[in-house]
């Protein structure tokens, strides 16, 4: 009966006013009913009269957390430790934080530190799974989703992310076995089932999961660019600004980049836009590329809705690497060119399907005709001019080839 209570400590205070429990649990009161400001108001007036007060620290922290000031929450954990290193909710708290904001080399640290004073729960153990697998350490990973697993062996997130483990790995039928619990446990979650159809060949073309590549992306988020930069050598949007020279006339007025990422091609995109704007499924991707202020406009948000939704006209629109995430491409091409400005163009890439008009491939991306492609980018008035076979990346340590393709807008009468 927090309204009961809230009452009587009122009336406590009324008596003694820095009467320190009664502070401390009104400031309790208000930040579980989100009154921020007010919770705020009871624990430094605690703090006025006892600044070593551990558990007001920790609330502060937490208040600071709800307002998305991390380093202010940061600041009042490492307090609270410096009263109390042994404190294990601050250190726990302190640790959360930092996963939060993608730091996992710090947060591992003090999960190290936790781990000396007091057990580990689950949520710590797969915050550590995450951080770890962000870092590229995927054995380490799996022994922490594997403890949680002893305790909780249906625990959903635990099982798909030690599956996508194994799958990066080549361990198929351990991804296989690992799935199946997963959708066991998780009924509905689209991304296990999604990975399970694939690898079982259950369907000749399972369709696109967006919970896959929101997942896929969100986890890869923080050594992406280390990753396809200097592993998989990526050029294509090198290739594409290449592409995009020998048409182009002046600056692009209005652009967009789908699929936008980390920022790899909008940093190449920026010199030759006026108005550039990046939408991405990717929180934690799109994290990144806010901290380069590449863009005009970041914008988290499924890229057919988007452009459904979305008024704007472009002078130019780029999606490199998107394709492989989109079985059927009517849908996301009649968005796309619902979009584009008359005389507009229209650069992306494709990777390469030899017989049909698209499937999924072993690497759960999928890849399209040229044929297919050019049959439905015709009947949405798009006139072709450029296309040219390239190396995209490495993959299994061997060039992976794809489509560039370049299109332009025109009138119906003009072609």
């Amino acid at each position: 009966e927090w309204a009961m209570a809230e009452a009587q400590f009122l009336s406590v205070l009324a008596l003694e006013v820095e009467h320190i429990p009664a502070h401390f649990y009104l400031g309790v009161l208000a930040l579980q009913a989100e009154k921020l400001s007010q919770a705020e108001k009871h624990f430094q007036c605690l703090l006025m009269v006892n600044p070593d007060h551990v558990p007001t620290l920790i609330n502060l922290g937490a208040l600071e957390l709800k307002r998305d000031a991390g380093q202010a929450a940061i600041s009042y954990f490492t307090q609270a430790l410096a009263l109390d290193g042994n404190n294990s909710e601050a250190r726990r708290n302190l640790a959360a934080t930092f996963m939060h904001y993608d730091r996992f080399d710090n947060a591992l640290t003090h999960y190290q530190e936790l781990k000396k004073t007091s057990q580990l729960e689950i949520e710590d153990l797969y915050n550590m799974g995450v951080a770890t697998a962000a870092l590229g350490q995927l054995t380490v990973a799996s022994d922490y989703y594997q403890q949680i697993l002893l305790q909780q062996a249906t625990h959903g997130a635990a099982l798909n992310n030690l599956a996508a483990i194994h799958i990066r790995l080549g361990r198929r039928s351990e991804a296989i076995m690992l799935l199946q619990r997963a959708l066991q446990a998780q009924p509905n979650d689209t991304a296990s089932q999604f990975m399970l159809e694939v690898l079982l060949n259950k369907k000749q073309d399972p369709g696109a999961s967006q919970e896959y590549v929101r997942n896929l992306f969100n986890n890869y988020a923080f050594h992406y660019e280390q990753h396809v930069q200097k592993i998989l050598q990526y050029s294509l949007p090198q290739q594409s600004i290449e592409m995009l020279r020998e048409f182009q006339k002046g600056m692009f007025q209005h652009v967009l980049d789908l699929g936008c990422g980390t920022g790899l091609s909008g940093a190449v995109l920026r010199a030759s836009s006026v108005q550039l704007t990046g939408v991405d499924l990717s929180c934690k991707m799109l994290s990144q590329a806010r901290d380069k202020h590449i863009y005009d406009q970041l914008i988290e948000a499924d890229i057919v809705s988007f452009l459904r939704e979305k008024q704007q006209c472009y002078d130019l629109v780029q999606a490199l690497d998107v394709l492989p995430y989109f079985g059927e491409l009517e849908v996301l091409f009649d968005a796309i060119c619902s979009r584009l400005n008359i005389n507009g163009v229209f650069i992306f890439s494709s990777e390469i399907s030899e017989e049909r008009s698209w499937k999924i491939q072993d690497s759960m991306r999928f890849c399209h005709h040229s044929s297919y492609i050019q049959t439905l980018l015709d009947s949405h008035s798009m006139r072709i001019l450029q296309s040219s076979r390239v190396v995209a990346r490495q993959e299994n340590e061997q060039n992976l080839y794809v489509m560039l393709m370049l299109y332009q807008k025109v009138d119906d009468n003009a072609l």
